[in-house]
Formats: structure tokens, C-alpha cells, sequence
């Protein structure tokens, strides 16, 4: 007899909102531990080996859910023992009918006649032998007559939160289904467990892939065709294969049992005798784990106090319980759930209420290709084309939401160094346009009317290319050094290195501050000082570092880097103070503006940790991290997810204004942080991306933006500044490159 041939297909979907504070639409129950050391995802991996098992051949699995979660998904496959042969990602959900057309399509393309098994990856199975011997008896029940079968759990109790199927008579090494149950009452349930024909329908359907594709054919034929579309135009990176966003999210939303199980013909069951649980409240979980001589199931720091019969779980945070009974205590991502445990079916419409009121909910996801593609095709064309001032030399100030030169009483300089560093970046990561032109026109404007006889660059144009303010700014020659290691990366042109040892010679002789350290504000002695230019210091010293390897770079990063810890960290609020005396000391009450910028916040953090690459310091990512943690703790708007340009370094007094530029921070700092382990940082990623996109880079123009809005999300900016591009085009490389 020939082996049957079987591909596991292992559902990922659902947001687990009965356990919610932990499961959530960013982090489903899936993703976590609940009973061992893996997550349940790993573990129904795990229960499915790749190989020969009692004649039946286990390829390696499909896993589907969706494309919300790739970066969590990429993270989780990395722990099973067999690399899944393709993760299918759903650009929204639509139920488990189009969830299992999808893969049907993909799977029956290659081989209609190959078995599937569809597994959710949320339940809890400890018998793996006897959960195969049942995939067994029903692979090899389908073999001999084409049927659908389902794997159903013997009931052990009157549960009112499982379907139910009703045995019919015998059929091969299972049975027919007579009829599958809704959710039963406690009454109905209690007959059905008595009955001793009713099982609980675990979800688990087994089928040949052909047989599959006429049913959905036949039954749900609007279903299947977007499916199959979104399958046939799906774009592939990898592994990963992304479902087409227009056809999927165009199917009809409907359950598998109630599109195809209840009209279907020749469906089978086979009754199974491993223990089963679902894992789907907090009941459940209390019951199933380990508790203590009191009945008290503790997970993280809990202090108990003659507490009984509880259920906690305290995750960044200590939980303390005392002289308290049958309560079920979560704590977890700033968010606590105490209910009692024998009424912890409420916590899912504590989850409905926490959605609809309080939840920041992400739009769609955002491929790295799509990004590429809106920097590419639309954004720096359009740039190209309509920001570059060739008539009067540098660039515009500003495009007005028609694409075209908006009226300004003048121009930046540091506005020309930008637009440097965006152009070569783009070179670098393979931008086909016309960059040599581009850049050779904003260097020459530089050199030619950008530098003072007395040496360093002036601060601003009249809109005529003329020089309206001659001061030397730090700020300003802090983006000349910036652009100029771009563009010396880019295009190794010697004229930048020429350049930027001018540009340091004049700031070392004129600006350098050699009794209280960093630089002077400008050329005139300004107030107050700033940590903000000695941010860009720092950027624009790894940037040439990060060209040259010349440790003279990295060593003047090292001092922009003390000097933060020495005056711009605020270890009591974790934020950076913006403002000082000359000296550094603190302004005096009354004469200093104490707020914060939030941006700032996250563009020190991220380039703390650039930094931190070259030059290991542990104290100093602890820093990094406590200003991250600060800003994403406290400056968001609560409508529109946008970070505030300003509030006061408790957190309050949140500005109403909301630019495009410091949510471009915040992507950069959620990227850095991910890479480097912080869990909460990928869904801030995701949620920053969605922020942008949805909020700003969705502007009146392709490859444009809004650059301000209000808390209630109306646009505030009049125009579209040229100096965004520098911080859009920063994050979303960063974003596309890591």
C-alpha cells in the first residue's frame, strides 16, 4: 500500500479576546506561553512532525494568519523544529471559511489529490501519539472515500463555550456526522454530554485538496473566487507569501463550519480520545495549571498575602493580592484585568469596550516592497522633479499641496544639506533616477553661495538665491557634515571630505565652547544653548564613521555622547532637557520652557543605540531605553495614535499639534529597539508605519504629505515643508533596509 501524503496546515488567526489583557490584536494568545516554556503556536507545531508516521507521510506545514503580525510570525517560525514550507499572511480577517479556501487554492495548484490537515494553533494537546494515531484514522478514512472529515473531543464536562457535532453511524474508523450544534446552553449542554453521541468540535478539518475546491465551488462560489484570486496574485519574499489585499478582503466573511461543514455531503468525524483545551479563558487557565497549597496559580513577581483559590499573572509589573478569594488578577502592558474567575466570560466584552473606546486599532499592513515603491516612484520623483530650485540655486522651502514651489520670505540652508543626504541615500539603496544631477546642483550651491569669506556656512536665502542672514549656525553645519558623508558615501566625490575638514576646522576655531564643552549656538552667541544641534553632531559624526572607519569621527561622536549624559539626560522623568544656561546649568524657574520634545526623544534614542554598535556601553543603552520607554508612555494623542510635538516631561500638557517629523522618530527608535530585543517595540513599528501612512504620507499629492495635524486629525500644515523629506526618507530606509 502506498503512504499517504499529508500537509498540515496550522491556523494562526483570532485575537484571543477572552484573555484579554495579554492576548491582543497585537500579540494574540497564539504568541504566548500559557503552559510550557513555548508558545501555542510552537507547540501545535511541535505535535505534527515532518516525516513518516503509521503510513502516513507529514510534510512540512503551511502556517497561515495574518499580515498584521509578519514580524511576529518571523520570530515564532524561528522555534520550530522544521521550517514551515510557506507562512500564508492575510491582509485582513475574514473568517475561517476564506482563511481554509486560500490555502485550499495554494495547496490544490501544485497537487489536488494531496491531503490536508487544518489545525488551530491555539489549543492545548499532551498525547501527541494519540493526537497522530486520530490524524491517522481519518487521513485514511478520506482516502478511501473522499470525505471531509473532522476530528471531534469525547466532552468531559457541559461546556457552553465549544460547538458540538453529533455522531451518525458507523463510517470506515469514524463516523458520519448526523448534524453539527451551535453553542449549547448549560442545559442543552448537560443533555448532550449525557447522550454520549455529542463531541466538541475542536475545529480540526481533514480533506483531499481537490475534494475541498468543488465544495467551495459549489457552496460558496463568491468565496472561493476571491480566494483563489488572492492566491493567484499574491506577492512572494521568501517564505512569506502575502494574500492579495483587493481580492481577499473581498470575500464574504462567513466560519468554516457554516459556509461548507453544514451543507456539505459526506462529512465524517473521528472521535478523539486525547485531552484537548482550547485555552480560551481565564476559567480554563486557572483550571488546567499548577497551583500552590492554597489553590493560588501565581505567574511573575506576586506578593500573596493569605489569598486563596486565585489566578495572577503579573508581567512587568508586581502584583500583591491579600485576603482575597477566587479572583483572576492579569497585569500586562500597562493594562490590569481583575475579575472573578468563576465570571471571567465578562472579560470579552471588557475586550469589546477596550476596542471601541481606547484602543489604538492599525488600519492595514505595509510591505517593505509598497513602502519601496511610494519612495521610488512617488516620493522622490516627485522631489526630483518639483522640490529642486534650479533657477535661483539650492531648493524650495516648501511645495504647496498642487506640487509646486509654495511663497516663502526665505530659504533654509540646512534645507540644501537634506536634500543631499536624501538623494545619495537613495542612490545607495538603488533609486534610478538622476542623482548625480541632483546632488551635484545642491553641492555647488553650497560651496558657491553657501560659504562665508570668514569661513562656515551662512543660515538663510532670500527666495532669489541671494544671502538673507549670514550668521553661521551649529544646527546648519551640523547638516552640511550630515549630506556631505552621504553624499561621500554615495558617491566617494573627494570635494566632500574636502568640505566637511572645512566645516569642522571653522566649528573647532569659531563655535567649539572649549571651557564648557559641545558648541556654541551660532555665530552670534544665541541663548539659550541646545541639546538639539549636538543631536545632529553626533548623526553626522557616525555618518562619516560609518563611511570612512576613521576613529576620529567616532571619537567626536564620544563626546556628543558624554555631553548627553552629562547635562541632557534626565534620570528622574527619563526624558532629554532641550534647554540651558551657557554654562549647561538649568534655566531658572520662570524664564525656561520646560517642555519636551518627543521626537527629540526618540531620534536621541535611536542614535544612542547606532551608537552603541560601534562603541558597546551598557549604561548608555539603559539610557536610550528609558527615554524610548518615557515618550511611548506618555506622548500620543489618543484619537490618532500621532506622537505631540511638545509636553511637559511628566507626560502632561500634551501639545494640540502633531508633525510629520517626530513620528518618523518614533518608527526609527521602534526599529532599533526591535532589533534589539524589546518585545513592545515591533507593534509600535507596525503602529508608527500605519500612523504615517494613514495620517501623513496619504497627503494631497503622490509622494507628498500632511506635515501637521490636530488631536481630532485635521490638517494644520499650510504647505508641504522640504525639510520633512530628510526625516521621512531616514525612517523608511531604516524600515526597508533592516
Amino acid at each position: 500500500m502506498n503512504e499517504l501524503s499529508i500537509t498540515p496546515v496550522i491556523l494562526c488567526g483570532g485575537a484571543g479576546s477572552r484573555l484579554w489583557p495579554m492576548s491582543r490584536d497585537e500579540k494574540p494568545k497564539q504568541f504566548h506561553a500559557l503552559f510550557n516554556e513555548r508558545s501555542l503556536l510552537t507547540n501545535t507545531a511541535s505535535r505534527i512532525p515532518v516525516g513518516i508516521y503509521n503510513g502516513l507521510a507529514i510534510a512540512p506545514p503551511i502556517v497561515l494568519g495574518s499580515a498584521q503580525l509578519e514580524q511576529m510570525f518571523h520570530g515564532a517560525i524561528k522555534e520550530f523544529e522544521t521550517q514551515p514550507s510557506e507562512v500564508l499572511l492575510e491582509p485582513s480577517v475574514r473568517d475561517t471559511a476564506a482563511a481554509i479556501a486560500a490555502v485550499t487554492a495554494f495547496v490544490s495548484a501544485r497537487d489536488p489529490e494531496q491531503l490536508v490537515v487544518v489545525l488551530p494553533s491555539d489549543a492545548r494537546i499532551d498525547n501527541h501519539e494519540i493526537f497522530l494515531d486520530t490524524i491517522v484514522k481519518a487521513a485514511r478514512t478520506a482516502s478511501k472515500t473522499d470525505a471531509i472529515m473532522t476530528l471531534g473531543i469525547s466532552p468531559s464536562r457541559p461546556e457552553t463555550q465549544y460547538g458540538y457535532i453529533q455522531q451518525g453511524e458507523p463510517f470506515e474508523e469514524g463516523f458520519r456526522v448526523e448534524k453539527f450544534r451551535e453553542k449549547p446552553d448549560y442545559e442543552t449542554a448537560q443533555k448532550y454530554l449525557a447522550d454520549g453521541s455529542f463531541l466538541w468540535n475542536a475545529g480540526m478539518f481533514l480533506f483531499r485538496a481537490g475534494r475541498m475546491v468543488e465544495e467551495f465551488e459549489k457552496l460558496q462560489p463568491e468565496i472561493w473566487d476571491k480566494a483563489k484570486r488572492s492566491v493567484e496574485l499574491a506577492q512572494t519574499d521568501g517564505s512569506f507569501i502575502f494574500l492579495d489585499n483587493d481580492s481577499f478582503n473581498a470575500a464574504p466573511k462567513l466560519s468554516m463550519d457554516y459556509a461548507i461543514m453544514e451543507k456539505a455531503d459526506n462529512i465524517g468525524v473521528v472521535p478523539a480520545s486525547f485531552d484537548w483545551d482550547d485555552l480560551g479563558s481565564w476559567t480554563q487557565l486557572y483550571d488546567a495549571a499548577h497551583k500552590d497549597e492554597a489553590g493560588n496559580a501565581l505567574y511573575g513577581d506576586v506578593i500573596n498575602i493569605d489569598a486563596k483559590n486565585n489566578y495572577v499573572r503579573a508581567d512587568d509589573a508586581l502584583v500583591a493580592i491579600a485576603g482575597v478569594e477566587g479572583l483572576t488578577v492579569i497585569a500586562e502592558d500597562n493594562k490590569v484585568l481583575v475579575a472573578r474567575t468563576d465570571m471571567a466570560h465578562l472579560v470579552k466584552d471588557v475586550t469589546t469596550v477596550f476596542k471601541a473606546n481606547y484602543a489604538y486599532t492599525r488600519k492595514r499592513h505595509w510591505p517593505k516592497k509598497e513602502i519601496q515603491q511610494w519612495l521610488f516612484e512617488k516620493a522622490l520623483p516627485l522631489w526630483a522633479e518639483k522640490g529642486i530650485d534650479y533657477e535661483y540655486g539650492g531648493v524650495h522651502e516648501a511645495l504647496t499641496f498642487d506640487g509646486e514651489p509654495a511663497p516663502h520670505p526665505h530659504k533654509r540652508l540646512r534645507v540644501i544639506a537634506r536634500q543631499i543626504y536624501c538623494f545619495s541615500h537613495a542612490s545607495l539603496i538603488g533609486w534610478k533616477g538622476d542623482s548625480d544631477k541632483i546632488l551635484r546642483h545642491c553641492l555647488d550651491t553650497l560651496i558657491e553661495t553657501g560659504w562665508h569669506p570668514e569661513g562656515g556656512f551662512i543660515h538663510l536665502y532670500n527666495p532669489d538665491g541671494s544671502v538673507l542672514d549670514d550668521s553661521r549656525d551649529t544646527y546648519d553645519q551640523c547638516f552640511v557634515l550630515l549630506g556631505l558623508s552621504w553624499l561621500y558615501r554615495a558617491k566617494a566625490w573627494p570635494e566632500a571630505r574636502e568640505w566637511a575638514d572645512k566645516t569642522l576646522g571653522y566649528m573647532d576655531e569659531h563655535l567649539a565652547d572649549t571651557v564648557n564643552g559641545g558648541y556654541l549656538e551660532d555665530s552670534k552667541g544665541s541663548t539659550p544653548r541646545r541639546a538639539n544641534p549636538h543631536m545632529h553632531f553626533l548623526e553626522a559624526m557616525l555618518g562619516w564613521y560609518e563611511a570612512t572607519e576613521d576613529k576620529r569621527f567616532l571619537d567626536r561622536a564620544q563626546t556628543m555622547v558624554q555631553l548627553f549624559e552629562k547635562h541632557f539626560f534626565d534620570r528622574i522623568t527619563g526624558s532629554v532637557i532641550e534647554r540651558f544656561n551657557n554654562d549647561w546649568s538649568l534655566m531658572a524657574r520662570g524664564k525656561a520652557d520646560n517642555s519636551v520634545e518627543p521626537g527629540h526623544s526618540y531620534e536621541w534614542a535611536w542614535l544612542l543605540m547606532r551608537y552603541n554598535t560601534h562603541r558597546s556601553t551598557p549604561r548608555l543603552e539603559a539610557k536610550a531605553r528609558a527615554i524610548y520607554a518615557s515618550s511611548r508612555a506618555f506622548a500620543y494623542h489618543e484619537k490618532t495614535g500621532a506622537v505631540a510635538d511638545y509636553m511637559q516631561p511628566d507626560g502632561t500638557n500634551l501639545s494640540d499639534n502633531a508633525r510629520c517629523w517626530p513620528q518618523t522618530e518614533a518608527l526609527k527608535a521602534a526599529i532599533v529597539f526591535e532589533k534589539n530585543g524589546l518585545s513592545v517595540a515591533a507593534n509600535h513599528r507596525k503602529k508608527m508605519l500605519d500612523v504615517l501612512f494613514t495620517r501623513y504620507l496619504n497627503g494631497p499629492i503622490d509622494g507628498g504629505w500632511y506635515d501637521a495635524i490636530n488631536t481630532e486629525g485635521k490638517v494644520t500644515a499650510p504647505d508641504m515643508p522640504s525639510s520633512t523629506f530628510y526625516h521621512v526618507f531616514c525612517a523608511l530606509a531604516e524600515h526597508i533596509e533592516g
